[in-house]
């Protein structure tokens, strides 16, 4: 019978957060360097770019970084466009984007050069709306806000990080709510959404692919990609909702930490962040 993991396991988490708005994360697999040639077009985008960033006086304008572990990072300016590049576990970029920015109507409109076919193919949204947190700024894709406004609520750092956020803003203060459009503003105050497990079904070969039946769905606020709870002094887990109609959902894993924690029917989840949450 397949181990639930070691009860001595000291921490282990493996998060996949709203897979399908993380540009940084829907791109190939690989971690091929990008060619010398695009190497140098990194970099000359990179000065001319941090020039016009250093003398402009457009807040939005700037770097951003999406992710903490093997950031993607982002800049932009008026003139001299975007470039973005990260890679999967390395540091040395293995994803690459460039071409032109626009701003217009409160929106960041871009212009990818790069095919989506090249093997050093970096994903980029084509429009982001701006989003304003106290003194921290974020880009955040157009069709994304809805899952922005669920992260917020959430409460969790894991979710909100990855997010465009700008660079120097991480330790400025972020009070309030984030200035989203008024039709996401239930959502981040909403109450917690905490459904039950119903339903279990275990993969014999792999953990992560153990499949959760909730009690609650579309109609009580749950969402595709929305991510739930679990948490007891001594460990927990997380799950990722995966389909959903209006009075049940689907889910799967995607974090467990501390000692491990099988999921039991009956269990109730929540949708925010427990305080004790390790990350």
């Amino acid at each position: 019978m397949f181990s639930w993991l070691s009860k001595k396991l000291i921490f282990l988490l493996i998060v996949f957060l709203f897979p399908a708005s993380l540009f940084a994360q829907n791109n190939n697999r690989n971690d091929i360097p990008i060619s010398d040639e695009q190497y140098k077009i990194l970099e000359k985008r990179r000065g001319l770019i941090g020039e016009e960033i250093s003398a402009g006086k457009n807040e939005w304008i700037g770097v951003y970084q999406q992710g903490d572990h093997h950031p993607t990072y982002f800049m932009w300016s008026l003139n001299q466009g975007f470039l973005i590049w990260g890679s999967n576990h390395t540091f040395y970029p293995s994803r690459i984007n460039f071409g032109k920015a626009e701003f217009s109507n409160n929106r960041l409109l871009l212009s990818p050069e790069i095919a989506t076919d090249h093997l050093n193919y970096q994903q980029v949204a084509t429009q982001f709306v701006p989003v304003k947190w106290g003194e921290q700024h974020y880009l955040i894709p157009a069709d994304e806000l809805a899952n922005f406004a669920y992260a917020v609520h959430s409460g969790a750092s894991s979710q909100l990080v990855e997010y465009l956020f700008k660079s120097e803003d991480y330790e400025k203060t972020r009070t309030g709510l984030p200035d989203l459009p008024k039709e996401y503003q239930k959502i981040m105050v909403m109450k917690a959404v905490k459904p039950k497990i119903t339903a279990i079904k275990k993969d014999s070969g792999d953990f992560w692919k153990t499949e959760l039946t909730l009690n609650l769905g579309r109609a009580a606020n749950l969402r595709k990609g929305m991510i739930l709870y679990y948490s007891k002094p001594a460990g927990g887990f997380s799950i990722m909702i995966t389909d959903l109609d209006e009075k049940s959902a689907k889910a799967k894993l995607v974090g467990v930490w501390n000692e491990d924690r099988e999921p039991k029917v009956g269990l109730r989840l929540t949708s925010k962040a427990p305080k004790d949450l390790p990350f």
